[in-house]
């Protein structure tokens, strides 16, 4: 995995550059037909071994139920995770963006377990 991510010649931006960006594709801003934005965040299919996790057109759509959200109502998790444990995601119930990195190969699901966290503490002011 780290010759991949080597190899790749990846883009680099700041968490507030992946704000701007999320804000402006949700907002409509970076496409000329408003259809692509509908085309992008349409749910297409659901993992068989991640039963929380849906695909969209490059978003991927993540149910935080009861269970991780401290027995509050589920809410669901717009956008995409890292290879190496970065994430953005929108949560449209809450109007809160989440986005961030812990930088590992290995860590995967360290992101949905962070977020599950933030939204918890969100959710108590």
């Amino acid at each position: 995995m780290p010759s991949l991510i080597e190899s790749s010649n990846d883009l680099y931006s700041t968490t507030g550059d992946l704000l701007t960006f999320q804000r402006a594709l949700l907002d409509g801003e970076l496409f000329e037909n408003a259809c692509t934005l509908d085309a992008l965040t349409e749910r297409r299919n659901r993992l068989r071994n991640i039963p929380v996790l849906q695909y969209g057109l490059g978003t991927m759509f993540y149910n935080v139920g009861r269970l991780m959200s401290a027995g509050r109502r589920p809410v669901t998790l717009v956008g995409h995770s890292g290879a190496t444990g970065t994430w953005l995601f929108h949560c449209p119930e809450l109007d809160v963006h989440l986005a961030g990195t812990v930088d590992q190969t290995k860590g995967q699901a360290i992101p949905f377990q962070f977020m599950a966290r933030c939204l918890n503490t969100w959710r108590k002011f």
